[in-house]
């Protein structure tokens, strides 16, 4: 068995259903990988040994400008699923009106520079922003106690909210700047695992192609089936309408996953450049290339590999 090891962006979430998904069925084993998966709360990018850490764009960019080369090799869901979630009472539909109020944030200079980005594209000003430095693990407790603006995952912050019976406002990024529709979350290797192992990472990646597939054609049993890895504090309707709403956007239009698309990574990418975030381009940013070159239908089964959908 080959060793991999695996380290999430958050801890365990409807994001990561292929990966569970793929280890609770057994896949890895099959193809000799021995395969940990780990995920905490944090707000900064930090492989921690991994073979495989998953993250943002912007911070797989951040960590190869502080010396650590990160190439990318896949992305979660084919469009962007985060933005901003507020309670409906702080009154905060667009980015312009989070001036005066309580934004939570990451340590990274990147995080300032986008939100400052965003908010001038909508006639804010982000000065005027109460910044809360926070790595926010539980959304409900946050929320008009300790901030009033949080910058999320749709498809599960929302839905905790949503569970706990809060009314909220959401906005996503992307659809006030298409910068912001840039390849999160996703998933990257350090250049010495891709060189080293590059049959490893076609397999891990072949993998995930399978499970993720799973997970977009039948939402419902691929969650059912990794629910014990899931926080066990959420309800199964919360998963249900969780994987649901990422279903549609988990592939790409040839009914692939993972593929990075180049205007998705270079938008962002000439964008971190351009404020300073990052001071150069670099050639191995990104690659679809451990990726099997074999197109796969869109008109595939519902249930190609057997499971059963509990609707």
């Amino acid at each position: 068995m080959e060793t991999v090891k695996v380290v999430l962006d958050w801890f365990p979430n409807t994001n990561h259903t292929g990966l569970l998904l793929a280890q609770a069925r057994g896949w890895f084993r099959e193809a000799g990988l021995a395969v940990s998966i780990q995920g905490d709360v944090h707000g900064v990018m930090d492989t921690h040994g991994a073979d495989f850490v998953l993250g943002p764009e912007i911070s797989m960019l951040d960590c190869r400008q502080k010396g650590t080369p990160l190439t990318g090799i896949a992305v979660l869901t084919q469009k962007c699923d985060s933005g901003i979630v507020s309670l409906k009472r702080a009154g905060i539909t667009r980015p312009r009106e989070l001036e005066g109020k309580r934004l939570t944030h990451w340590a990274p200079a990147w995080f300032h520079a986008a939100i400052r980005r965003v908010m001038a594209q909508d006639g804010g000003d982000y000065d005027k922003v109460q910044l809360v430095q926070l790595d926010v693990g539980d959304i409900v407790a946050t929320l008009g106690q300790q901030a009033d603006a949080t910058w999320v995952y749709e498809n599960w912050e929302n839905q905790v909210l949503l569970e706990a019976g809060k009314e909220i406002n959401y906005f996503n990024l992307g659809d006030f700047d298409p910068i912001f529709d840039f390849c999160a979350p996703a998933i990257a290797a350090p250049e010495s695992v891709l060189e080293q192992r590059p049959e490893m990472v076609r397999k891990f990646l072949a993998i995930l192609d399978r499970a993720y597939r799973l997970a977009a054609h039948d939402p419902d049993a691929a969650v059912l089936a990794v629910r014990s890895a899931l926080p066990s504090d959420c309800s199964e309707q919360l998963l249900l309408r969780s994987q649901r709403h990422l279903a549609p956007i988990l592939l790409d239009a040839q009914g692939r996953w993972g593929r990075i698309r180049p205007e998705r990574w270079d938008r962002m990418a000439e964008f971190l450049l351009t404020c300073g975030v990052i001071t150069q381009r670099w050639p191995r940013e990104y690659t679809n290339a451990y990726f099997a070159d074999a197109p796969v239908s869109v008109d595939a089964p519902v249930n190609p590999d057997g499971l059963s959908s509990a609707k």
